[in-house]
């Protein structure tokens, strides 16, 4: 059973079109789609809400068919997911696994968090691995004070070790295992300077009840919250995948989530071999790469939340960034098929293009020129919905338009920010045009991103660590490359628009 409900968002509504067929209409964001008959009926029943297995059973295809279509039409603003529908009484034995080097209080703090889960205790083993901790002793004993088996590695061997050690043990299991070997059917990971939630695996658990879910993530959020840096990791952390539902099985996209808060098949694990050894940083995305290359189900799940206490200072928080950075090209070079990808909307990239080249060139003219691609491109689309007989005023298609153009600036200075802001400021040296292009691209990704994220922090105090933050993880990228040599990790792929047709 496919454990999802989804719901008609309240912006759209469906009209019957002039030829048979029916038309859907999203105000926001704007989009309007040709439908068939069938397609509409299931719009219509999941008007106050339907599971994937009801709407399966009612049209008669496949949960998979029925999954596909209303992925498709969450992607377009048309559906939302109303809710996990959890499986009465589905509550599959779990083994958590927790590797820890010299963070003793931080694992207390852990321990408690694992033994208050709201999930029956009996379906539940905790494993903690003492990665070389310096004062071995210390962590026996927070083991021992709370009854979870402890594995010791007899010197450092890094988190994918430990984690592969623990989970070996749970994969050896059977049922007729001795006593004290793990018997988890899902191994749960997560880290000891992390806090979980009470809900943590009663509510990530509740979508392995889909036999084609390999590995759920969970949301993880901030542990502290008063510092300035604080601040900036409830809206920067990369370990926060964000507030929406993602699932996603095969495809040249790079999805993953993190293993600090990762929930996996112990079978799935097993087959794949484990974490790479080898890769000290981005073991995991390559873990979820692998795992959905094999066509099993990746699911990202906002609700499992745990708190991870990040780094408190500025310094190491930029190298921990800059140590992400350099894992990219060893990831690349092992997945080969992986791309960034970047929309392929013309219209849009010109009016990015001449926008651009105005500044550079400190050339007026050009900025006007940048208008020209926006006006065809909503007359274009007045003239489509015209076409349909979809009422819409006249002032909102061009404010969608204006809209996604400004998106498209947005995502091609970021990408400009995260990956070449050192060589646009080392051409700002020798250029004022790029010094200002620097300073544009800067100025307009670390603006809109201030204005969505909303910190809780002055706009200057916010900009400096952004600015920080991407130089860091940028310096580390191009050391990866270097050290790797290859540069794979810096090839863009141009992502086709979705067809406006639906089946």
């Amino acid at each position: 059973m496919i454990p999802l409900e989804y719901r008609l968002r309240e912006s759209v509504r469906l009209e019957p079109g002039p030829d048979g067929e029916w038309r859907v209409v999203c105000e926001s964001p704007l989009n309007v789609l040709r439908i068939n008959e069938s397609a509409a009926r299931l719009l219509r029943r999941t008007s106050q809400g339907a599971s994937v297995a009801d709407l399966a059973a009612e049209v008669g295809a496949t949960e998979e068919h029925i999954l596909g279509l209303c992925e498709r039409f969450r992607s377009r603003g048309i559906l939302e997911v109303a809710r996990v529908a959890a499986e009465s009484g589905f509550t599959p034995s779990v083994t958590v696994i927790v590797p820890t080097r010299d963070r003793v209080s931080d694992l207390e703090e852990c321990m408690g968090a694992l033994r208050g889960l709201d999930y029956p205790g009996d379906r539940v083993e905790l494993v903690v691995v003492d990665d070389g901790s310096a004062d071995p002793e210390a962590v026996a004993e927070v083991a021992a004070g709370h009854g979870v088996r402890l594995l010791v590695n007899d010197s450092n061997r890094g988190p994918s070790y430990s984690r592969n050690r623990a989970a070996g043990a749970a994969i050896g299991a059977s049922a007729g295992a001795a006593p004290g070997e793990a018997t988890g059917e899902i191994l749960a990971f997560i880290d000891s300077d992390c806090v979980a939630s009470a809900g943590w695996l009663r509510e990530l658990t509740s979508y392995f009840a889909w036999d084609r879910v390999g590995a759920v993530g969970g949301r993880t959020v901030g542990y502290y919250t008063d510092s300035w840096l604080d601040r900036y990791e409830e809206v920067g952390s990369p370990l926060d995948m964000g507030r929406y539902l993602r699932l996603e099985a095969q495809g040249a996209d790079t999805f993953y989530v993190p293993t600090c808060n990762l929930l996996v098949r112990r079978e799935v694990f097993r087959t794949l071999g484990g974490l790479r050894e080898n890769l000290r940083m981005g073991e995991d995305v390559d873990f979820c790469w692998r795992l959905r290359a094999q066509g099993h189900y990746l699911v990202y799940a906002p609700e499992g939340v745990v708190r991870h206490k990040h780094r408190s200072r500025l310094g190491p928080m930029l190298r921990r960034r800059a140590g992400y950075g350099t894992s990219e090209a060893a990831l690349y070079a092992l997945h080969p098929d992986k791309r960034k990808r970047f929309p392929r909307e013309p219209a849009p990239l010109a009016t990015a293009a001449l926008l651009s080249a105005a500044v550079i060139a400190r050339q007026p003219r050009l900025v006007g020129a940048a208008l020209i691609p926006a006006l065809w491109d909503a007359s274009r689309r007045t003239r489509r919905l015209h076409e349909s007989v979809v009422d819409l005023p006249t002032q909102r298609v061009w404010f969608s338009v204006a809209r996604g153009h400004l998106s498209m600036l947005y995502f091609a200075y970021f990408h400009l920010v995260r990956y070449y802001l050192g060589p646009l400021a080392a051409a700002g040296i020798l250029s004022r045009g790029m010094r200002r292009f620097a300073a544009l691209a800067a100025l307009y990704a670390g603006t809109v991103d201030y204005a969505t994220k909303r910190p809780r922090l002055s706009y200057p105090t916010y900009l400096a660590c952004y600015l920080a933050e991407h130089t860091a993880y940028q310096a580390g990228v191009v050391a990866g490359c270097v050290r790797a040599g290859t540069f794979r990790s810096y090839l863009l792929t141009l992502q086709q628009p979705v067809s406006r047709r639906e089946p």
